[in-house]
């Protein structure tokens, strides 16, 4: 048990329940699933709204454990940031405000600050491993990771690359903290914690949904939480970003003006240092401008939203090691 305040579930009885966090806007509902005595995994969709893989796969991940074979607790909250989830937009709606930059949050605060605020109070803080599902939402195309922070403490980034680990039909990435995050709260509290990306533009893409299914069932027996027969994981890329932009889509090639893009590559593809990844089409001007690779490396992320303002970024590349 952590220290400080007990957890809304302390004296929840075995199997499954569903409860509402926050008496009033903003909150949101966990699913806390009741097994055997053990330890306590978080996992959250929809930090981003836009981002359906996760309320999707969580869903299916609750109808389809029986917390009667289950050791340990599973608070499970498909969605997190519901005012941009049912705007169907990245952050909230109103004032902007970018839950996956509002951490450790603010109870007085903007929407996605009141948000944070509460959901590491009552939930993250008392986790024993916290895993945030993400993806390119409908804004860009990824090619999926799972990702931690390089905490810098050994026994915690240990276990971050085995957690990252499990969900092995993703590359990796280790990055340096990047503040506001929930990860970052999360090695705050010494929590143990990923991320995934997946591929995005909108849907749910019938791999990515086998590769998170696979995954967190993969994550489950490998500390405990399920039996079964250890994991056979395949080796993967890995990425150590000395560089906490490089992959959380910042402006490693932003928009050198407003207006349309048409890309020239696909996420996935290797291009050279120089290659046209593509045009960026002024509503003011007739010449197109070009849009260049910096490196040379794996196209991880693409901007499937043609529309795009000065600095919006439209690809990032990343040298995956084999």
């Amino acid at each position: 048990m952590k220290k400080g305040k007990r957890p809304f579930w302390d004296g929840f009885a075995p199997g499954l329940h569903l409860r509402r966090v926050g008496s009033r806007p903003p909150g949101f509902s966990a699913f806390v699933l009741r097994g055997g005595i053990g330890r306590t995994a978080v996992i959250n969709g929809a930090t981003h709204g836009d981002e359906y893989e996760g309320p999707t796969v969580l869903r299916e991940l609750v109808a389809s454990i029986n917390p009667r074979t289950l050791r340990g607790t599973l608070v499970i909250v498909p969605v997190l940031h519901e005012s941009a989830f049912f705007a169907g937009s990245s952050c909230h709606p109103a004032d902007g405000s970018n839950l996956a930059r509002a951490f450790p949050g603010n109870p007085r605060g903007n929407q996605a600050e009141r948000v944070a605020s509460l959901f590491l109070g009552t939930v993250l803080r008392h986790a024993d491993f916290y895993i945030d599902l993400h993806s390119g939402g409908v804004a860009y195309d990824f090619l999926p990771w799972s990702g931690y922070l390089i905490t810098g403490r050994p026994e915690i980034d240990g276990i971050q690359r085995d957690m990252a680990a499990c969900f092995d039909d993703y590359w990796c990435c280790g990055s340096p903290r990047l503040e506001g995050r929930t990860l970052s709260s999360a090695a705050d509290e010494g929590i143990p914690a990923i991320y995934t990306e997946s591929r995005g533009g909108g849907g749910v893409h019938p791999d990515d949904r086998k590769a998170l299914h696979r995954g967190l069932r993969n994550f489950l027996i490998r500390f405990g939480f399920l039996k079964g027969p250890a994991p056979r994981l395949r080796k993967v890329p890995i990425r150590l970003a000395a560089n906490s932009d490089e992959t959380q889509i910042q402006h490693p090639h932003p928009a050198p003006s407003d207006g349309l893009f048409i890309p020239a590559v696909s996420a996935g593809e290797h291009v050279r240092k120089n290659a046209l990844l593509g045009v960026v089409c002024p509503m003011n001007e007739e010449s197109d401008i070009s849009v260049r690779a910096k490196h040379r490396g794996s196209v991880v992320a693409i901007r499937r939203r043609r529309s795009v303002r000065a600095r919006d970024n439209l690809a990032t590349v990343v040298l995956l090691a084999p």
